[in-house]
């Protein structure tokens, strides 16, 4: 399976989808990960980490990414990118 961790966009949201030491895992079961560039900062981990641990960061959506979220009313929605 191909995963894809984006960076958070909403307001005072610093945490990521998957830690480092979490993408080492996915990719050990054979999944590819990719990482969108910063992702992780807010939450202390860096770039070089996730590329430590396997990821390929991507800094622009070549494709689509879909993910799940919360809006504002505390609806759940999906969210896909092109």
């Amino acid at each position: 399976m191909i995963i894809g961790i984006p960076k958070e966009i909403k307001n005072n949201e610093n945490r990521v989808g998957a830690t480092p030491a979490g993408v080492k895992e996915l990719i050990k079961n054979g999944h590819t990960v990719y990482v969108q560039k910063s992702a992780g900062v807010g939450s202390g981990f860096s770039d070089e980490e996730y590329q430590k641990a396997g990821a390929t960061i991507f800094t622009h959506h070549r494709g689509s990414l879909c993910s799940i979220r919360d809006d504002l009313q505390g609806k759940r929605t999906h969210c896909c990118r092109i």
